[in-house]
């Protein structure tokens, strides 16, 4: 085979490769898709976070104590938790990218969701946790992001 016949080859590769994984199916991958439109904090939390860190933003139980393998529970979005010491900005970087690839601390175990979820609906999600706190932890919070 002349060598223009191996680049050709190789572009037909390729592109039947690109075609192949652009029709797997999404479900098979359980990777859930972004969607796009919905920004209600809400029903993303509801989706998204309420299984680790509860359906009223309570935490999983002995969230300050470290387990075996030395990560820790999830903990409370709640005003009784630490979210509201951090800006808005580090927020929204460990919902997407994760914890351990924020903090440099491989035993966090809160995944990132960048997968499923865009910058602004990883905000309003933050959003609506900054809405149920009292407004004395909201002023609080709200001058980390000055």
């Amino acid at each position: 085979m002349k060598p223009l016949h191996y680049v050709m080859l190789a572009i037909m590769l390729l592109i039947g490769i690109i075609v192949g994984i652009d029709g797997v199916n999404r479900q098979q991958l359980s990777v859930a898709p972004r969607t796009q439109g919905n920004t209600d904090g809400s029903t993303l939390y509801v989706r998204y976070c309420a299984a680790c860190h509860g359906a009223n933003l309570e935490g999983q139980a002995n969230w300050q104590t470290a387990r075996l393998d030395g990560s820790y529970p999830a903990p409370p979005h709640d005003a009784s938790g630490h979210t509201w010491h951090h800006p808005d900005a580090y927020l929204v970087a460990v919902t997407l990218q994760g914890g351990a690839a924020i903090t440099g601390n491989p035993q966090n175990a809160m995944p990132g969701f960048a997968q499923q979820l865009t910058p602004a609906q990883a905000q309003a999600i933050i959003d609506y946790i900054k809405s149920t706190w009292p407004a004395d932890i909201q002023a609080q919070q709200a001058s980390l992001n000055q």
